[in-house]
């Protein structure tokens, strides 16, 4: 088995993973991710909230960012 294999059945996608090929935290990351994406799918936002949300997060760091990294070594 390699670290990862997938098989489409009917109207499943089966992902198998090989767990000495991965580490632990990594895939619990990477199941929330998929948890959220596929949340983000269900409640209607198009690309335009993406949009929105890169620029709130730029308008934040051009504000707090000095501040906010206060001391941390470049």
């Amino acid at each position: 088995m390699e670290n990862l294999e997938i098989e489409n059945i009917g109207d499943q996608m089966i992902l198998k993973l090989n767990k000495k090929g991965f580490d632990k935290n990594y895939l619990i990351a990477l199941v929330k991710r998929l948890q959220m994406e596929s949340l983000a799918q269900k409640s209607g936002f198009d690309a335009e909230i993406v949009n929105i949300a890169e620029e709130i997060n730029q308008d934040w760091w051009n504000e707090n960012g000095k501040a906010f990294l206060k001391g941390v070594e470049k």
